[in-house]
């Protein structure tokens, strides 16, 4: 059975689409098959498995329009087992015409639960809002995880996501739970992660408290290159920590 997941969070500078990238890059070592959805006007996970946007193919975009089918928008990798539906600037459209555009917050899902789908995980990124595209990508999905840097002003985000799943899970889609809360940044050394790591453990419990992702400056260097972190720097506490989200993941199922 295919997992469907989506890594949000309404507020930018999270850290998500390098979650996403990279874990569905450890996903792919793991030897599963993995198809990455960037549903992001920005295109960052699309750049940063070193493929340029380009509005004559087939994309995201047109997929949304119903000018494509999914096995048409789905291109592979040069990593192993790893799939990409690209992203496209016009997705901005998108967010602007709302659901007249992509005829309700269920076209996603309908386009992915529509066939039976050769995959393993199915990584959905969105952008940090809450709009059309978020609100499509929460339909589609099962799992949602939320990304968060250790401060304070995270938490206000974090508890409106919550809400979010919430009002998903009540209105389209009853399947949609947290899957976990994904500490982003990470210093173990500073007392307000302590004290964040407790409030998310106090109010939630401890098992939805995922693997922490250590401040790292290979993580911001490697988009650069189009590389993931595992082809960048493999070696890296980068590396490691998302490999062990990776298997957090992997193991929640």
């Amino acid at each position: 059975m295919t997992r469907h997941i989506v890594f949000a969070n309404r507020k930018g500078g999270c850290a998500k689409t390098t979650t996403a990238v990279n874990v569905a890059h450890s996903l792919a070592l793991k030897n599963y098959r993995v198809l990455l959805m960037d549903l992001d006007p920005q295109a960052h996970a699309t750049l940063s498995l070193g493929m340029v946007p380009n509005p004559g193919v087939p994309n995201i975009y047109t997929l949304l329009d119903g000018g494509a089918n999914l096995e048409d928008v789905i291109y592979p990798s040069r990593i192993a087992n790893l799939s990409i539906i690209p992203s496209s600037r016009n997705l901005s459209v998108v967010e602007i015409e709302g659901p007249c555009f992509s005829a309700d917050e269920h076209r996603l899902s309908e386009v992915l639960h529509s066939k039976k789908m050769d995959m393993d995980y199915v990584i959905m990124d969105p952008p940090p809002s809450v709009g059309t595209l978020s609100v499509n990508a929460l339909a589609a999905s099962e799992e949602v995880y939320i990304p968060m840097p250790m401060h304070f002003l995270a938490m206000e985000g974090l508890a409106e996501m919550v809400r979010l799943i919430y009002q998903i899970n009540a209105a389209w889609n009853p399947g949609l739970s947290l899957g976990g809360i994904i500490p982003t940044f990470y210093n173990k050394n500073t007392r307000i992660t302590k004290e964040i790591e407790g409030d998310i453990v106090q109010t939630f419990g401890e098992k939805f408290l995922a693997p922490p992702i250590r401040q790292n400056v290979a993580l911001a260097e490697a988009p650069g290159h189009g590389l993931t972190i595992f082809e960048y720097a493999p070696k890296s506490i980068g590396a490691l920590d998302y490999d062990a989200l990776a298997s957090f993941i992997d193991e929640r199922h």
